[in-house]
């Protein structure tokens, strides 16, 4: 995610620039890339198998403008128990661009990332931010084959108080190309913009966030005027994307589990939206990660991996990702 205003600062003594052993370890067990067709378009995840075999798994998914590698140092925490896949979303990261994207075209990526990535008979979908609106469509598509959804800093609303976030937005310009990867990288910032302490993972998500692009080079937007750097997604990818007003109708009959994880210190955390989730479906876990903003694993990986993974488990203990004959029946009829 790249923003151009200056991002406000923590004190200096509080800003954390050195790796710790928790995310060199993480770093070290390094994901597989992979790569499937969604669509007519090749769709770019990585994949990180369980200690052991035959476990369930998850697939992450990003926000606005990020990428799969924004998971690197949280998939680790999870392998021990569960197969975990990160993905790019179309347009995005290492994804192909497209002409046109609807929600749809998300939703069919995500899918097709869940059920190529050996993540189990019900993989359980994570998605973030704008990834959480996408997963939020995914579970309505293809919720019965799945174990379960959890939105991330995603609100689900009524139709009277749905939000379109990209209508009527002036036209979109192609992304700046800088003229050396440091000057690329200094510009990096979040979007929605917020300061992170752990700045060593904004150093790290930065990097992979950009691309060398020569000049004349096709992205599929046209040949480049100029080499240099730029941000790796398709500045047009939301020119008219229309997120719908159903998404409560979705929320109330999705056939699989659900969750929303905030951060307890988000913009995005609305206590009327997060009241009228838990009573839209009784029973539903919605609950704050504590000195988090939106970008929850950015600000408390570790927390956040932590929540993930005790819902994977009481969502396994319940039998959510076991596969039962119906479901069987169902996938064999598509």
């Amino acid at each position: 995610m790249s923003n151009q205003t200056d991002m406000p600062s923590h004190p200096e003594e509080d800003l954390i620039h050195h790796q710790p052993d928790w995310f060199r370890k993480a770093l070290a067990e390094a994901g597989e890339d992979r790569f499937v067709t969604s669509e007519g378009s090749r769709v770019h995840y990585r994949f990180w198998p369980a200690k052991e075999k035959n476990r369930p798994g998850l697939v992450f998914v990003h926000g606005n403008g990020a990428h799969a590698r924004w998971f690197d140092f949280v998939a680790p925490q999870l392998t021990g128990d569960y197969n975990v896949a990160s993905m790019d979303l179309p347009g995005m990261g290492d994804s192909e661009w497209r002409s046109d994207y609807t929600r749809e075209t998300y939703a069919h990526a995500i899918a097709a990332v869940a059920f190529d990535a050996d993540l189990g008979p019900k993989p359980v979908i994570i998605g973030h931010s704008f990834g959480g609106f996408v997963t939020h469509i995914t579970g309505g598509l293809y919720g019965h084959r799945l174990g379960g959804i959890m939105l991330c800093d995603f609100r689900v609303c009524p139709a009277e108080r749905a939000m379109e976030w990209f209508l009527g937005d002036p036209p979109r310009r192609a992304t700046r190309i800088y003229p050396d990867f440091e000057t690329a990288l200094g510009r990096f910032r979040l979007a929605p913009l917020q300061d992170c302490v752990n700045r060593f993972i904004l150093d790290y998500i930065g990097r992979h966030s950009l691309i060398e692009v020569k000049k004349g080079e096709d992205r599929g937007r046209g040949p480049a005027e100029e080499s240099g750097w730029t941000w790796k997604f398709d500045p047009f990818a939301f020119e008219g994307l229309a997120m719908g007003s159903d998404h409560g109708d979705i929320y109330t009959s999705l056939p699989c589990k659900v969750a929303g994880i905030y951060g307890a210190e988000s913009k995005d955390y609305d206590p009327e939206t997060i009241t009228y989730m838990k009573e839209a479906r009784p029973g539903t876990p919605v609950f704050t990660i504590p000195h988090a903003q939106h970008h929850i694993m950015l600000d408390q990986p570790l927390a956040f991996a932590s929540a993930v993974h005790a819902l994977m488990s009481t969502w396994e203990a319940e039998g959510a990702l076991t596969a039962t004959n119906a479901d069987k029946v169902c996938t064999a009829a598509e």
